[in-house]
């Protein structure tokens, strides 16, 4: 069933989830928006506590959309004008759909079992890196994702559009303590590799066939010299050219793919 009276409260939600990590650490919930995302959504486990389509929205006449539209109404659906969803949205350009979503609790030892493969991150400010880290990661099987203190939030709305609904994918799991994650994760048996700019050693001449965690840092000064000194390697990608470094995102997806690649050498890997 759809409503058109949009409660006060939801309104001021909404703003506050769009504005800040401390009204969605405090409400355990964040929001998606557009077609696509609250489509994943839908696929996923996580909870919906409301949605919200605007008028134009629900003038697009096509089966995809439609058909979104039928399965909202399990939950609580809010039909509203196209100028108040616009001050609502965090988009240039709205679709005229969101979704308020219920946060869901992950246990890092749940994911650390058999030949594990790990991402963690150390302090990763830019919304745009940290939601391609996650895409890219989602395509490479990763098990997990650690986010360290000092990393954007995963749940910023930027970060959700970024990952392409790959955040609803694989458990992203947020602490802030990632030495002591680190040290746990090696005590089951893990081997942190981290990148560092002055290696010695290649990312390619490691084995990541073994359950590996890959540590990769903030975007202008790499992982920090405590996570160094407990790492079993630091690796570094080859440049021929200028320049000092790579995105942190696309040294992210070098590195990864080794993994996958190595891995597929030695066990079964099912590819889409």
């Amino acid at each position: 069933m759809i409503s058109s009276d949009l409660p006060k409260r939801h309104i001021k939600l909404i703003k506050a989830l769009k504005e800040s990590k401390n009204a969605r650490s405090k409400n355990l919930c964040f929001f998606v928006e557009g077609l696509r995302s609250v489509e994943e959504v839908m696929k996923s486990d996580f909870t919906i506590e409301f949605a919200i389509v605007s008028d134009k929205f629900m003038n697009v006449n096509n089966e995809r959309s439609r058909s979104l539209i039928s399965q909202l109404q399990n939950f609580k659906l809010y039909l509203i004008s196209g100028e108040l969803y616009n001050t609502l949205s965090d988009t240039v350009t709205p679709q005229g759909i969101m979704a308020v979503v219920r946060m869901k609790p992950f246990d890092l030892t749940d994911y650390a079992e058999g030949n594990f493969l790990f991402v963690a991150l150390d302090r990763i400010k830019d919304p745009g890196n940290m939601g391609t880290i996650i895409r890219t990661a989602d395509a490479a099987g990763v098990n997990a994702i650690i986010a360290g203190k000092g990393c954007v939030d995963v749940y910023n709305p930027k970060v959700i559009r970024s990952t392409m609904g790959s955040i609803f994918h694989l458990p992203v799991v947020q602490t802030g303590d990632l030495i002591t994650a680190l040290k746990d994760l090696k005590n089951r048996g893990g081997r942190i590799i981290t990148t560092y700019l002055k290696s010695e050693k290649y990312y390619f001449d490691v084995d990541m066939t073994v359950p590996t965690v890959l540590v990769m840092g903030k975007e202008d000064e790499g992982v920090s010299n405590e996570i160094i000194g407990i790492s079993d390697e630091v690796v570094k990608i080859p440049m021929s050219g200028p320049a000092e470094s790579l995105n942190v995102s696309i040294a992210h997806g070098i590195i990864l793919f080794e993994a996958v690649k190595q891995r597929m050498k030695t066990r079964p890997f099912a590819c889409k």
